[in-house]
Order: C-alpha cells, then structure tokens, then sequence
C-alpha cells in the first residue's frame, strides 16, 4: 500500500510540478493584462459557480466516493455513477433555465448581466459533470490522466485568455470567464472520454446497483448542507471583501489566493489519492490504524514545510504580480492556513467517512464557517484584506480542529495533536509578525526557529521519510540497471 501511494504520488506529484510552473507563469501575466477590479470579478463569477456546484451536487458526488469499492464490474459502477449524477445534472439544467429566463426578462437584477450570467449556468452544468468524471479518474487510480486534465486546464485557460486580453479591449471579464469556461469544457470532454466504458446511458442496468436511491440520499443530504456551509465559509472573505470594501480588493485578494492555490496543488495531489486510499484500506482492515498515523504524520511535515518557507518569501510573490497587486505580500501568510490544514485535515476525518457519520460533517462547517462570518466581520472593516486573511486562517485551524475531534470520537487514531497544535501555534505567530512586517533580519531568524520546531517535533516522521525515500531511489535504481 505505501509503494502505491508512493507510486501514484509520484506520478501526479509530475503533473503538480508542471502546473505550479505554469501557475508561477500563468499569474503574473494576468494580473499584468488584468486590472484588479476584473480580477475580482472573475473570482466572484467563480466564487457562486462553486457555491452552486457544491450545493447542486446533492452530496451525492461523496456518496460515489463511499460505495464504489462495493461495485467491482463495469455495469454496477456505470449503475451507480448514473443513480448519482441524474439528479445534480436535472437540477442544475432546470435552475439554469429559470436564471437565464430571470436575467433576460429583467424581473430579477443579477450582480452580473445577462450574457454573463448565462455562462456562469453553462460553466456551473460543466463543472458539476466533470466533478463526477473526475471523481472517477481518481477512483481508478489513474493517475497519469488525473495530472493531465490539470494540466490542461491550466493551458487552455491561458491560451485562450492571454491573446484576447492583449488584442480586445474593454470586455476583460467577458473573456476571462469564457476562457475558464472553455478550459472546464475541455477537461470535462477528456475526462469522460478516458473512463468512456462508463459513461454508456443507454447501457445502464439498473438493478445492477445494490444501493438504492434512498440509500444514496440519506447517506448525502448531511453533505448539501455541510458542503454549502462549507462553500459559504470559503467564501465569506471575498464576500466581506465585496461588501465592506470593493472589487478592486477583491482582485488583489483573490491573486493571492491564486498563488495559494499554486501550493494548493500539493493538496488536491495528496487528497485526489488519500481518500480512495483511505476507504480501500478500512475496507480490507478495519483494525488498521498505523496506515492512518503515518499518513498524517508524512503530509503534517510536508504542508508546514512548504508552508512555512512560502511566508519567508512572500515579498518575492508580490513582486511577480506587479505593482497593482504589490499587497498581496501582507496577505499571503494566513492564507497559507487553508491549503495546510485542509490537506491535514483529510488524513483526520476518515472516522466520519468510515462510520457514515455525515451529519457530524454539518456541525464542522457550521462551525468553521460561522467562526470566519464574526471573523470578517471584525476585521475586514479594519484591516480590509489582512483581516479577511487573518479570519480565513484561524476559521480553517478551527476546521481541522473541528474535523478531528469529531472522527476520533468514532474512529480514534493517536494524531500526535499536542505536537501539532504546538506547531500550529508557533506557525500562526510568525505568520502575524510577517502579516504586518516587510521582509527583515526578524522574518528570516522566524523561519529558523519554525523549521527546528517542525524537525523536532516531528523527528521520527522526518527520519523514516528520510529512510524511506533512500530505499526507493535504491530499488528504482537497481531496477533500472538490471
């Protein structure tokens, strides 16, 4: 199991490598054609589509994930992708239509209008269905074309984007959001074409699938509630943003988060593997719990490392992003908090997945989510982006905290927590100083004294990671010479 993930991390961790190159690339040269008030309205375009993607979803998008190791052929998997996918796609089509019908008649003024409007419902349809395709390119381990179809996106995206924005003026934000829409399309076509033996509607049996539509639903319906406090609570900066200040702010707090996601990447790696991992494994040992630990322990040392060192040298990040966005510095180091303790995170709540505790997945939302609402509130008027930043931060150690706790209660695995929340500690206090301090003699000391805390506390982890990886590289080369 642990040369698989190795292999499979590899393998994508190829495909990551490649897209935060073309991140680090990709950003500068937008927010260099772009000015910030269309950036944020981009973000806010994106911002509802996933809001609505992961409400429209049903949850049912999990419940795929939960059961589809109990289907092993072809028809009961095609059979169960289609009693889950029906429902999200008739919605979503029949809510499109009421919008657009909305939008056009003027009976409703939408932030956006109308045209705009109607790509947000299509970019929302395409999203939903390549949240299934992919989902099963994640679940059948096929990790070459899951880092293919981000790769893809990302250069679709800009390949449509930069040449319109240097050759057309005035019409920035109808084309970046129909070059995101674009880019989403082409994924989602990829996507259902490589796992096309499933994707046969007319070829669907459906007694094949031994779980019910009830089944499905009840398993689900916690996820539409917990996943649309969720959204809202990954939302609520920008929203504070938009309400408090104006879109300008926005695009240069969603820039940041841009280059956030660039670390981001790490995450969506890690979990795109973890947790179809994580439910294979229970589901042939239930009793296993060290498989669990040394997951948490691996991704804890590599998310606080990566994150750390990206604090050390926020100002460089600014700098690419050019003048208009040179705030992004003060902004980065909090943000930091929602790739590391996420990604954590998912090696802590596999309990509640195990136990189909899904209702316990209502009270981690609400809570995070309302801990970033008072957060917003307090600070955005004040402190503008660095405060959206700082509540985002704190509300995501609260959503680990909360995601933990919870799963242990059902699922217990000694996590080491009293190491982690020391660390966690530490890290948010260099992360404070660098929020309102330029890079100085202090920052760089800091950074020293976070690194010897990780190396300390988590010395056994480093050691065997150390030990493991030399193991590998040893085999891998014997093998390539015989």
């Amino acid at each position: 199991m642990q040369r698989n993930i190795l292999k499979h991390f590899t393998i994508i961790g190829g495909g990551t490598l490649i897209n935060m190159f073309l991140g680090v690339i990709t950003t500068p040269l937008i927010t260099r054609l772009v000015d910030p008030v269309e950036y944020g309205q981009l973000s806010i375009f994106t911002m509802y589509a996933g809001i609505a993607v992961m409400v429209l979803c049903l949850g049912l998008d999990q419940a795929l994930v939960r059961y589809y190791y109990e289907h092993k052929e072809d028809g009961e998997k095609r059979s169960l992708l289609f009693r889950c996918i029906k429902l999200p796609v008739a919605i979503s089509v029949t809510v499109s239509v009421v919008v657009i019908l909305l939008s056009i008649s003027g009976v409703v003024t939408f932030e956006f209008p109308g045209l705009i409007m109607a790509i947000l419902c299509l970019y929302t349809i395409i999203e939903i269905i390549y949240r299934f395709s992919v989902l099963l390119v994640r679940l059948a381990y096929k990790s070459k074309i899951y880092s293919l179809l981000s790769i893809l996106k990302k250069i679709s995206y800009i390949l449509l984007a930069a040449p319109m924005l240097f050759f057309i003026d005035g019409k920035d934000v109808l084309i970046l959001v129909t070059a995101t829409t674009v880019a989403a399309l082409l994924c989602m076509l990829m996507s259902v074409v490589v796992q096309a033996q499933l994707w046969k509607p007319g070829a669907v049996q459906k007694d094949l699938c031994h779980v019910t539509q009830r089944q499905l639903l009840t398993y689900s319906y916690p996820y539409i509630i917990s996943m649309g406090i969720t959204t809202l609570f990954q939302a609520c900066d920008k929203i504070a943003l938009n309400m408090y200040r104006s879109y300008a702010e926005v695009g240069v707090y969603s820039s940041t988060m841009t280059l956030v996601h660039i670390f981001s990447i790490i995450q969506t790696t890690f979990n795109a593997l973890w947790q179809p991992m994580a439910v294979e494994r229970y589901s042939e040992d239930p009793n296993d719990r060290k498989f669990y630990q040394l997951g948490n322990q691996a991704i804890t040392v590599i998310m606080f490392f990566i994150g750390i060192s990206l604090i050390l040298v926020k100002d460089v990040f600014a700098i690419l992003l050019g003048e208009k966005y040179r705030e992004a510095a003060y902004i980065l180091p909090f943000l930091i908090f929602n790739p590391i303790m996420y990604t954590i995170s998912e090696t802590t709540v596999s309990g509640l997945v195990f136990m189909k505790k899904s209702k316990m997945q209502v009270v981690v939302a609400l809570g995070a989510c309302v801990t970033n609402i008072i957060g917003n509130a307090l600070l955005v008027p004040k402190l503008g982006c660095q405060g959206a930043a700082i509540s985002t931060g704190l509300s995501y150690i609260v959503f680990f905290a909360l995601r933990t706790v919870l799963s242990n209660r059902y699922f217990y695995v000694d996590y080491k927590l009293k190491h982690f929340f020391l660390l966690t500690g530490i890290v948010v206090a260099y992360a404070f100083y660098n929020t309102f301090i330029a890079f100085n003699i202090v920052s760089v000391v800091g950074y020293i004294m976070c690194l010897a805390a990780l190396a300390l506390l988590y010395k056994n982890t480093i050691i065997w990671g150390v030990g493991y990886l030399k193991n590998y590289a040893v085999k891998m080369m014997r093998k390539g010479s015989t």
